[in-house]
């Protein structure tokens, strides 16, 4: 048995004013289980309390629709009212009951020009992850058309620049509707905090529509919004000022951004350090690196070195440590060039890839899910030395929702 308790992994650090007592985070996932109002339910209750016990650090629940007129996901939960404040309260308090130590913060989301409708499925379904695809053919009573209505959500983005994911060309919003935006997620953030959050993060990164706004690929505005990378940043940086004037100076903000779109004309290492620099000199307490828009799944595995599927921020097949860490590259040049507080997701599965890392400094944090949906007690396990150096999880992906089928690691049920 290997204890690994004094390893730099489970040594406390900051996040702005905000210690978290060790360096792993569950990284924001959607978890199709609210229910059809939008409220937290029982399933997430239990969810958020089962990972804080399993003694991660930090938990940064999975994204929160902020704006009414284009909320996330079905069965996503919301933060787009105040009516909404009471249900959100339910994970940090559970979160505390749980765990005093662990820290909770809400991920808030406008999807942007990913819209999923229900007639989209058939163009998903060439790239969906193989063990996801068998999972529905072993089970389509899962895909079964939902009882209700289907909130139908209008494809918007910065420019009306075609996404050949869907075969369509999105909306390309309005100054004004782009002011409502910015008022939303700032409103968002003000509920985060009222609801008892430890902190927010602004989901910018995988293709929605804060992304959309920093990638030179998908915004082709010419205004204020658009052009330069100031102008590009420009909308995330005035929902942190929005937001710091309803919230005050000690509740973080963090925010979720790409350092690759995987896609010819977009975001890329360069592109990145320019963000990052403007990201952290605003204020925001820590970036999270990550990658990939939907899109990308369109271009071949020659082209991109891995398997293109659904979703592309979330690899398949990993199966040795120099698979781990695929954005590693993104986070070292933020940590090298900025002075941002730097949290590194993609692929982690093993202990000491993990603690390697850190040690050498390219990360201040370190966060993972899919291994957290497989074995929540992970961390626990790791520090212990009952668990092993590597994470139960094979990176197949059939945990990813399945029509109103929440989160679950579907590999370990079979």
């Amino acid at each position: 048995m290997v204890i690994r308790k004094d390893s730099i992994v489970f040594t406390p650090a900051r996040i702005g004013q905000l210690e978290i007592n060790n360096r792993l985070v569950r990284s924001a996932t959607y978890e199709n289980a609210a229910t059809s109002k939008g409220e937290v339910s029982h399933f997430l209750v239990d969810l958020y309390r089962t990972l804080a016990k399993g003694g991660v650090g930090l938990i940064i629940t999975g994204a929160a629709g902020v704006y009414s007129k284009a909320l996330a996901f079905d069965l996503a939960i919301r933060a787009d009212h105040d009516g909404f404040i009471a249900s959100l309260r339910k994970i940090p308090q559970a979160v505390q009951e749980a765990a005093p130590d662990c820290r909770v913060m809400l991920q808030l989301v406008h999807p942007g020009r990913q819209v999923l409708r229900r007639e989209d499925a058939p163009k998903l379904m060439p790239v969906l992850p193989p063990a996801y695809l068998a999972y529905i053919q072993k089970h389509p009573e899962l895909m079964a058309p939902p009882s209700e209505p289907a909130y139908v959500v209008e494809p918007t983005a910065p420019s009306a620049v075609y996404d050949a994911t869907f075969d369509r060309t999105p909306r390309a919003l309005s100054p004004d509707e782009i002011d409502e935006i910015i008022e939303a997620f700032a409103e968002g953030v003000r509920r985060a905090q009222e609801a008892g959050f430890d902190g927010a993060q602004l989901h910018a990164a995988h293709g929605y529509l804060l992304s959309s706004f920093l990638s030179p690929r998908t915004n082709q505005r010419e205004d204020q919004y658009g052009g330069s990378t100031e102008n590009r940043t420009r909308i995330v940086r005035d929902i942190y000022q929005r937001s710091k004037r309803k919230v005050g100076d000690r509740f973080p903000i963090l925010i979720k951004i790409n350092t690759t779109d995987f896609l010819p004309g977009g975001t890329d290492l360069n592109e990145t350090v320019s963000v990052g620099k403007m990201l952290s000199e605003v204020g925001f307490a820590a970036i999270e690196t990550s990658g990939g828009m939907w899109e990308a799944v369109t271009r071949k595995q020659e082209e991109l070195g891995w398997l293109p599927v659904i979703l592309p921020e979330s690899r398949t097949g990993i199966k040795a440590q120099d698979q781990e860490a695929y954005f590693l590259q993104g986070a070292k040049a933020l940590k090298e060039k900025t002075n941002a507080t730097v949290i590194l997701v993609g692929g982690f599965r093993s202990f000491s890839k993990i603690e390697g890392v850190l040690n050498l400094n390219a990360a201040d944090f370190v966060s993972m899910s899919r291994p957290l949906i497989r074995q929540p007690d992970l961390p626990i396990l790791w520090r212990s030395g009952e668990g092993l150096d590597k994470a139960e999880c094979i990176s197949c992906n059939a945990c990813l929702p399945i029509g109103s089928a929440p989160l679950a690691c579907r590999a370990k049920m079979q």
